[in-house]
């Protein structure tokens, strides 16, 4: 029904600028586009499906507006903009059951229920909130709130924080170690480095001649071995070191938490692009990004184990050919040279870790820097270590529409595509056996009838329409 509504809607509007049409010339053809009318754009349906919703310019308006239509009347309604301010998000994130919407709105956190079309604000600050989503059971709402991962029970259990990211974690001690006297933080550090003799005299004379002072001092350390047992519990530091943090992610079971650093290369130049056409009259600058052959930035990703409060890196050490030399450089002999005797690993980016419905298995998605090799690893969360699922690796490009079409379809498959045969087709990886079999490009009408399947069934499949039996890499 939702697909034959959209059809119905753009044949009728093409057929309505149809009718429109007139002896076509350079003149016409060269104008402003809007002269053949415009298409709907931005089709959605709204989340109870109940109203389909897209931006159109019937009237030859300034700019689209947006519009609705429902299955019993497919005629198109301006939606008003007091209407406008009360519809959630087209984007978010639904729990399992797809009762519950989790959404990001001008920086604060929103909560829709289908069933009622209630909207609840889960927060209400001046930080940003953003890259909302629900835990494994639904009973947490997880965001970003600055570098950190919050979650916030919907229960009513309050907010916890989950991570603790720092700038460094040795500046952030020694900062918390100076005692604080009188000459700023900078004469405290002299002191104490300086260990004025004098001082320590005194201090130890003190404590010998004056029992209060001694029932003070051992008074002053109980008080701080309670507070450290009453008081809020610490988080583990996750030091930054001056690299940004991205894709930080909770496991199913709430046990491990993932995420990746990114170091900038050191000399990378941005490059400029001169903007001569300005509102200033003025030449201004547009930035751009490095030229080919700059340096570029570095990745690690880590696991975070809250339950053995350990920190340690995904091995990318045992990933198959992380040390092979690209078969190009071989036409550079210094370079190769160079190369083999470093024998270093290639730099690689890690996606994910994705994780199946119970949180049974995990993959991650492993680029070369170098375009040459995309790896799909089983990763054991608890070492960190990696198994290899597949292996992609062209010498000339590891590329394509389809490059990032990947997903579980159970807790055990595992599907992707690639173009390992030279055409870009689907797979499904059984990660239990360690097997992989390929679906499409068997027989027309068995990918046929799989490629209509997964349209209706895995919207991430949307993304192989155009080269379903097309030629990779163009």
């Amino acid at each position: 029904m939702k697909r034959f509504l959209t059809l119905l809607l753009l044949l009728s509007s093409a057929s309505a600028f149809a009718q429109k049409l007139d002896t076509l010339t350079v003149e016409k053809i060269m104008r402003d586009p809007k002269w053949i009318g415009v298409s709907p754009s931005n089709i959605r349906w709204s989340d109870d499906s109940k109203k389909l919703y897209f931006n159109w310019n019937p009237i030859d308006s300034v700019r689209d507006g947006l519009f609705s239509i429902t299955p019993a009347d497919i005629n198109p309604v301006k939606v008003s903009l007091k209407e406008q301010r009360l519809l959630p998000s087209e984007y978010g994130e639904w729990n399992s059951k797809r009762t519950l919407k989790v959404y990001a709105q001008n920086g604060d956190i929103f909560l829709e229920e289908l069933k009622t079309g209630k909207t609840t604000q889960l927060t209400s600050t001046t930080d940003r909130e953003y890259n909302p989503s629900f835990n494994a059971d639904g009973s947490k709402v997880l965001f970003m709130r600055g570098d950190n991962l919050y979650a916030l029970h919907l229960n009513g259990g309050g907010l916890t924080q989950l991570t603790n990211f720092v700038a460094s974690a040795t500046e952030n001690a020694s900062v918390n170690a100076a005692p604080r006297r009188r000459g700023g933080q900078g004469a405290a550090k002299k002191d104490l480095a300086a260990g004025n003799e004098q001082e320590t005299w005194l201090k130890s004379q003190q404590l010998e001649l004056f029992d209060m002072i001694k029932l003070q001092d051992r008074d002053k350390k109980l008080d701080s071995i309670q507070q450290k047992e009453l008081g809020p519990k610490k988080l583990k530091e996750l030091p930054l070191d001056g690299k940004s943090v991205q894709e930080v992610a909770l496991s199913p079971d709430g046990r491990f938490i993932t995420y990746r650093l990114e170091k900038k290369a050191d000399g990378a130049k941005d490059a400029v692009v001169p903007n001569y056409v300005t509102a200033s009259g003025f030449t201004e600058d547009i930035p751009n990004r490095t030229k080919v052959g700059a340096p570029q930035a570095s990745y690690e990703s880590f696991i975070f184990d809250t339950q053995r409060d350990s920190v340690y890196k995904i091995n990318t050490a045992t990933i198959p050919g992380i040390k092979d030399i690209p078969a190009f450089v071989k036409d550079y002999p210094k370079e190769l040279d160079r190369l083999t005797k470093l024998n270093e690993e290639r730099k690689v980016i890690i996606y994910g870790p994705y994780w199946s419905g119970s949180g049974k298995n995990a993959i991650v998605v492993i680029n070369a820097f170098d375009n040459k090799d995309r790896w799909i690893m089983k990763l054991d969360p608890v070492t960190g270590n990696l198994t290899l699922v597949d292996r992609e690796h062209n010498d000339a490009w590891v590329d394509g529409p389809g490059n990032g079409n990947y997903a579980w379809i159970d807790e055990n498959h595992y599907y992707f595509e690639s173009e390992a045969s030279g055409y870009a087709h689907i797979y499904v990886a059984d990660i239990a056996a360690g097997t992989e079999k390929q679906i499409t490009g068997l027989l027309k009408q068995q990918a046929d009838v799989f490629y209509i399947m997964v349209q209706d069934i895995m919207p991430a499949y949307k993304s192989c329409a155009a080269n379903k039996f097309g030629k990779g890499n163009g």
